[in-house]
This record gives C-alpha cells, structure tokens and sequence, in this order.
C-alpha cells in the first residue's frame, strides 16, 4: 500500500477540539505511513493558521463561515447570506482541490470549514470519512453522516444519534497527542510555572478561547482563600480576557496576596500543567474530556450552555457518572457553589479527594489514532 502517489486530506477548522485531534493524527501518519502525503484543509481565522504550519505538511486555506445564532432580524440575514456566499467560494476551491490533488481519502475533523470540502467529495465522487468528537453530535455531521464511508465517534453511545448509518459507525475515541499521553514523562516543573511543589495545585481553563464568566469566579475564589498557606492556583484566562483579568487581580483584597494565584494568557505546554495539577476547572470541551481521561486528574467541569445541542453537558456527564468529575452548570455557577465543591474535595484529610484519584484506572483512552488512520488507508 505504501506509494508516493498516496494522499491523506484532513478538513477541520476553528477551535483546538478540532485541531488537536487532527494533529495526533498527523503524528500517527508520519511515524506509520511515512510515504503518505498529508494535505489539511482550514480557513485562514482559526486555531489551525497556530498549529498546523509547524507541522510541515500541506495547509490549503479556503472560505468558509458559521452560521452563528442571532436575535436581530437583519444580523441573521446578513449571518445566512454570507455563509451562503462562502460556502460557493469554498466549494468552487475545494472543487478544484480534490481534481489537482486527486486525494486517497478524505476526513472532516469537525468545523464548518468542512461543508464545503464534503459537499465537494459529493460533487465529485470522493469516499469521505467523518470523526465526531462531542456525545451529542454537531449539525454538520449529521448532514454529511448519510454519504461518510465511515463515521468515527469518540462515545459509543453517540451511534445512537446517527441512525440511519446503516452500520457505518466505528467507536473510535477522541485522538490525543503524544505530547499529552507522554504527559507525566517528564519531571514535574513546578519552578517554571513560579509554584510550590508542597501546594495544593489547582488549575483553571475555559477552554482554547478562555471564558469570561469562570475568570471572575476563580478571582473570586482567590479572594477567599487568600490566607491558605497549602493551595495556589493558576488561572489560563485565554487571550482575549487577559488583560482585562490582570485588571480585576490589581483589586484583589490585601490578604490575597498571601496564596500564590498565576495568571497566564495561554499555555501550549498543557503537558506540563497537566503534570503538576491536582485539580482541574474547566469547560467541558471533547478534548478536554479525553485530555482528562489520558491524565486522570479530577476535575469540576463547567459545560459551555450555549454549545450546540448542549453536548458540553453531555461530555461532562459522561465522566461525571464514573466517578471522574463533578458538574456544576452554568447556570448554578458562581463562587460559593465553587468553593464549597472544592471544600468538600478537601476537607477531612481530603477523604472524597481521595476517592477521585482511586478512581483512576476505570477509564482509558481508545488507540484511537490507530482505529481511524489504518481503518482509512487500508479499506
């Protein structure tokens, strides 16, 4: 099967929940299919412009929109129309694309990058294969589910959502990338980050954007337990609110200044944090889920409550029920209903702390690069 002639094209845009599955699948290719050339399809406004360009494979950019939500009658209009008119422009390229580089097999990693790519493999006859990453399955996966080859799901329990697949479903799991399965390698690096290795860590994230609402809950938070000598917090409070975080920390009471809270922007190294967090606030986004499950530490999950078909809720619910996690929603959450959750994780000597971390070994990570890759190339 090995021949220079041979293409992989991966489609997925926006977000890291669909860019860091795609790059442990990339890793997968070149270290097993080394003659296969990898060809990914993004836009030029998400995640991917950061990732894939170092990854040393070929980035096609293409139009592309989202058809986001909105009260204002006029807005909506404006939403559809451009989404209409970037989806011809994405097909016409995309068109043109799939006839030059004549790909083997095609995957859309999520994103609405990938309408019109998919659109085009109907147009032109290609076999297309999907990954759904989230419980509860996106829009446009459900759309293109009906002509995929195969639909990959990182739940088992999401084959459910896809019932006219006749059988095309495949339990993939959610890829990981190595650098997070080899997340405890190295040594714990708690002096980089500025932190005690005899301390409590915890460790906040809305997610690859940052969330407004969890940043303040966890200033809050420091607020509170300002005097505590055995805890530090890091917070990732995400680009976009970073400033305007370090704003909010300058009025923090004086008697903050006595825990070690850091703030920071963003972090590629999420290895290293993984490695040294004892617990994790955070959104319950599909990669976070199964960063979780490959890092077993506890964490209380947020879920995003305006995520398409609240599949936040879902993944964080998947956890939840084995033990692994605790759910507040976004509706609940403010900084007493936080604290008094960690509280109870370690009060008492951290007697239900402890029960979190027995838990460890009831979850694991699928090979799942492994299932989706050699199931493509070799069918």
């Amino acid at each position: 099967m090995k021949s220079e002639s041979k293409k992989v094209l991966i489609c997925g845009g926006g977000t890291a929940g669909h860019i860091y599955p795609a790059i442990a699948l990339i890793e997968y290719i070149k270290e097993h299919y080394p003659d296969y050339k990898i060809l990914f399809i993004g836009t030029n406004k998400g995640m991917e412009n950061k990732f894939i360009p170092k990854l040393s494979i070929d980035f096609i950019k293409i139009k592309a929109s989202g058809l986001k939500s909105s009260k204002n009658f006029i807005n909506k209009i404006m939403i559809y129309l451009k989404f209409f008119f970037n989806l011809l422009l994405g097909l016409f390229k995309s068109i043109k694309i799939l006839a030059c580089c004549k790909p083997d097999a095609i995957l859309g990693m999520g994103g609405y990058v990938c309408a019109p790519l998919l659109l085009a493999a109907i147009i032109t006859g290609k076999k297309y294969y999907i990954h759904e990453q989230n419980f509860i399955p996106g829009r446009l996966n459900k759309i293109f589910s009906k002509y995929a080859k195969n639909i990959f799901v990182s739940f088992k329990e999401t084959e459910s959502y896809f019932p006219e697949a006749n059988g095309k479903v495949i339990y993939s799991g959610n890829p990981i990338r190595k650098i997070i399965k080899n997340f405890d390698k190295k040594a714990k690096n708690y002096k980089k980050w500025g932190l005690d290795k005899n301390k409590f860590t915890i460790v906040a994230f809305g997610g690859s954007l940052g969330a407004g609402k969890l940043n303040k809950i966890i200033i809050d938070l420091c607020n509170y337990f300002g005097d505590k000598k055995n805890m530090q917090i890091v917070l990732i409070a995400g680009k976009r609110f970073f400033n305007d975080i370090l704003k909010i920390k300058d009025n923090l009471n004086p008697e903050s200044g006595k825990l070690n809270f850091k703030i920071l922007s963003y972090v590629e190294e999420m290895d290293e944090i993984y490695n040294i967090a004892d617990l994790i606030i955070s959104r319950a986004g599909a990669n976070t889920i199964a960063e979780l499950i490959e890092t077993k530490v506890p964490a209380i999950l947020i879920p995003f409550p305006y995520a398409i078909g609240n599949h936040q809720y879902y993944n964080a619910k998947f956890l939840a029920e084995r033990g692994a996690a605790i759910i507040i929603l976004d509706r609940d959450l403010n900084s007493k209903r936080l604290i008094d959750n960690i509280e109870g994780l370690v009060r008492n000597n951290m007697d239900n702390y402890k029960k979190f971390t027995g838990r460890k070994n009831i979850l694991k990570n699928k090979n799942s690069e492994k299932i989706i890759i050699d199931n493509m190339i070799r069918s």
